[in-house]
């Protein structure tokens, strides 16, 4: 039998902004986290804190490697434009009462898999990067270890996105991803695929498959 390998993946929602409290589209915009929300993640990271991870990443928007530096200020990151939220063109910064009579904004609505918006990205593209990253990822991960603990500090679309590739939600907006909150993939090769064999939400355990 061969060596069989082992990846527990910490996936952590970047903490509050003040877009996020308003409802608009952030995507790519470089908003900062607000400072009075940041207790929200002290019980997350009190947890990781005792965790030893062999890699960290992060999304290269400023949010996320604020809420990186907040939970492990201590450890290296590796940032990477890839990890990025959804792009959003033109209506970043707008919520949906602004745009909710934009003709664009309704087809957008009724097909958002397949179109983008204006300037912006489209789902295909979105999973595209994601993609690619978790390939290399799951490579790196096969080359220099057995057993290996990764943290990843993303955005709730990316965080999606990886869900739903594992097919451990049944849609794309299934999962309500919290801020401060961490879902933990336990993933195992299997004749050359990573498969997940179960995950759970930390600090708190409130469900496992």
């Amino acid at each position: 039998m061969g060596t069989l390998h082992t990846m527990d993946v910490y996936l952590v929602r970047h903490g509050v902004t003040r877009w996020n409290i308003e409802k608009r589209y952030m995507g790519h915009s470089n908003e900062p986290l607000i400072d009075q929300e940041l207790h929200m993640l002290n019980p997350l990271r009190s947890t990781l804190e005792m965790i030893s991870f062999d890699f960290c990443y992060s999304s290269d928007l400023k949010r996320c490697i604020d809420t990186f530096k907040y939970l492990l200020p201590n450890e290296l990151v590796c940032l990477d434009f890839r990890l990025r939220e959804l792009h959003f063109g033109d209506w970043e910064g707008l919520t949906y009462d602004n745009l909710k009579s934009d003709k664009n904004y309704q087809e957008w609505l009724s097909d958002w898999k397949e179109k983008a918006p204006p300037n912006g990205e489209s789902f295909i593209q979105f999973n595209g990067r994601i993609s690619t990253f978790l390939a290399e990822l799951h490579t790196q991960n096969h080359l220099t270890s057995i057993n290996s603990n990764v943290l990843i500090v993303t955005h709730g679309g990316v965080i999606r996105s990886i869900m739903k590739s594992f097919n451990l939600t049944n849609t794309f907006w299934e999962l309500h991803v919290q801020h401060g909150t961490a879902y933990r993939l336990s993933l195992q090769q299997q004749r050359g695929k990573w498969i997940c064999n179960s995950w759970s939400v930390v600090p708190i355990l409130e469900k496992e498959n």
